[in-house]
């Protein structure tokens, strides 16, 4: 049975370059942006989204008419945050009572993306296409740095005396991170031819990631000056992006017939 495998499987992978290499690519250029929101349960306050903007070059190699796969490379920029309003009075690890009142928090990320996936293109007209893929997407944080905007922290031994300590929350560090960060993602375009060598192409994004954005949870907020994704009141934390974008297609061989590009 092995032997019959291994025998199919060297047909399959001979016949392999004159089949997939006979078929056409395209390259996309897009820019696009929309909401990055960070998702994790904290004890105290909310978290809220922001903004993202990235920019994004994509190689599509179709082997069947309508079935290909896609690498890309992308440049991101995302930004979240954390409120506190109201007074919330909390026991340290040092049995000491800590008061946080009012803080607020800007994160900042600026990483280098890679996604591959498998992509399906239907034709909506002589002149149109619809592009559809997904796969996974790995991510190199590169700046990762969050900064007080407002705020303070309290501290001291117990409740019936005054505290001891007060601590403005405010200032700016870097974010404790992995260095490798695993997501899902979702990408769709439609396509509309505007010359014999380019297209228009607009289009909506998603992505959500897998494993934990950063690297420890064991500071105290406001006090080890570090941001709250990094400290006890918070657990995993998964960024999820989502958006549009815009840009410009050009088939790379002239010679292939790509239907959408014909009769221009």
């Amino acid at each position: 049975m092995k032997c019959v495998l291994f025998k199919v499987l060297w047909v399959l992978l001979t016949f392999t370059p004159q089949f997939v290499w006979a078929q056409d690519k395209l390259f996309h250029v897009s820019v696009g942006g929309g909401f990055d929101v960070l998702n994790y349960t904290q004890e105290i306050g909310r978290s809220f989204p922001g903004g993202s903007v990235m920019i994004e070059g994509q190689y599509q190699h179709f082997f069947l008419e309508k079935l290909g796969y896609a690498v890309g490379g992308q440049l991101s920029y995302l930004t979240a945050g954390y409120n506190l309003k109201e007074e919330d009075e909390r026991i340290s690890e040092e049995e000491s009572v800590v008061f946080f009142d009012g803080i607020t928090e800007k994160q900042r990320f600026f990483q280098v993306d890679v996604p591959v996936g498998l992509y399906l293109r239907l034709d909506i007209s002589r002149n149109s296409q619809f592009f559809v893929g997904a796969g996974p997407k790995i991510s190199f944080p590169l700046i990762s740095r969050y900064e007080y905007l407002s705020g303070f922290v309290f501290w001291g031994e117990d409740t019936n005396e005054d505290l001891s300590d007060v601590q403005k929350a405010k200032g700016k560090n870097s974010i404790d991170t992995e260095w490798l960060l695993y997501s899902l993602y979702i990408d769709m375009m439609w396509s509309f031819v505007l010359n014999n060598s380019s297209a228009l192409h607009i289009g909506t994004y998603f992505s959500y990631g897998l494993n934990d954005l950063v690297s420890n949870h064991d500071a105290q907020l406001g006090i080890d000056k570090k941001s709250i994704l990094n400290t006890t009141l918070t657990s995993r934390v998964l960024p999820i992006c989502f958006g549009l974008k815009v840009g410009v297609s050009v088939p790379l061989q002239k010679r292939v017939r790509i239907p959408a590009f014909d009769g221009f």
